[in-house]
């Protein structure tokens, strides 16, 4: 016992420590002034922060950027987890369904995202939000960062929410959908009416909030995310490296990109018809085959949820598969 008591009082004292830096303190004095929180209240949830070098690491090897196309679509293209996703969905259909009426996003998209973020609520993280964020906060200093960790503790004053117990990803996403502390107090939805934000209890919630989100940033119901097209001649057989040395006035697999057909087809990939919509377009190289996939409006709004071209395709894919196996 006093063994212990020892060991708690020393590490009370290094983490005090963290309040002695002249960057936090900096931290303090904007996180007042920015926020309706007390100097005391902020400290208190400072004195507990630890940096974190295993979620550093996590940041610098993203399959986003690390991993080929085909590589990362195995991470979400399984089996297991299309089976679930039909499971999520047959389970929380009246959820689902209450939610795509009054949100106008379709439940398989919804499903997928969860799938592919928490693999339905199965893995919530296995780190804090509290250290994952204060290290991305301070290490270096990102203005960004700081505001979420604001966020973070607004979030856990409201809720009674302890930031250093609860789960999160390695850069502190929070929940059934993983939000950023700033996204959960802006799109959060109070589905079950009981007077709070819980994306951890409540399935109602927390699917009502990955749609909202959507919405907020420009979901159009009915409307196509993503449209497979035949690859002309002149693209066929290509692998990961040909697609890369690819030299064109745009560039492919870029979310960013916004053009039309008429400029595909200048540069030979034949599109057939006109789309009114601005195209992102995405040549990949997937299960041997080369194949061209036409991302539109709702695609781009997929990757506010993760900047990733990689991460949109694949939800769209996981949403298709999801739908095809539950009409089943």
């Amino acid at each position: 016992m006093i063994r212990f008591l020892l060991f708690f009082l020393l590490t009370l004292n290094l983490n005090s420590d963290v309040l002695e830096r002249e960057d936090v303190k900096a931290f303090i004095e904007f996180a007042v002034e920015n926020s309706d929180l007390k100097e005391d209240e902020i400290k208190n949830y400072l004195v507990q922060a630890v940096p974190s070098k295993k979620a550093e690491t996590a940041r610098q090897n993203q399959p986003e950027v690390k991993a080929t196309w085909n590589r990362y679509r195995n991470r979400y293209l399984t089996s297991s987890r299309i089976n679930n996703g039909v499971k999520f969905v047959k389970d929380n259909f009246e959820i689902l369904d209450s939610v795509e009426k009054n949100f106008g996003v379709s439940k398989y998209y919804i499903a997928s995202i969860i799938g592919c973020e928490t693999n339905y609520g199965n893995y919530l993280g296995t780190y804090n939000p509290l250290d994952t964020i204060f290290t991305r906060a301070f290490d270096p200093k990102s203005t960004y960062w700081q505001k979420q960790l604001i966020e973070l503790f607004v979030l856990s004053k409201q809720y009674n929410f302890d930031p250093k117990s609860i789960k999160s990803s390695w850069s502190g996403a929070l929940g059934l959908g993983q939000f950023i502390p700033s996204s959960y107090n802006a799109y959060g939805v109070d589905y079950d009416g009981d007077g709070k934000v819980d994306m951890y209890n409540s399935r109602k919630d927390g699917i009502a909030s990955v749609a909202n989100y959507l919405k907020a940033n420009g979901w159009q119901k009915s409307s196509t995310a993503v449209l497979e097209v035949d690859v002309s001649t002149k693209y066929q057989d290509l692998e990961d490296e040909d697609i890369s040395a690819l030299e064109l006035p745009f560039n492919l697999n870029n979310f960013r990109t916004k053009i039309s057909a008429n400029d595909l087809d200048k540069q030979g990939f034949d599109i057939e018809q006109d789309f009114a919509e601005k195209i992102s377009p995405l040549l990949v190289y997937e299960q041997g085959k080369t194949k061209l996939y036409l991302g539109f409006d709702n695609f781009r709004v997929i990757t506010k949820y993760n900047r990733s071209s990689k991460y949109a395709l694949a939800v769209h894919q996981l949403a298709l598969e999801i739908s095809k196996r539950f009409d089943e």
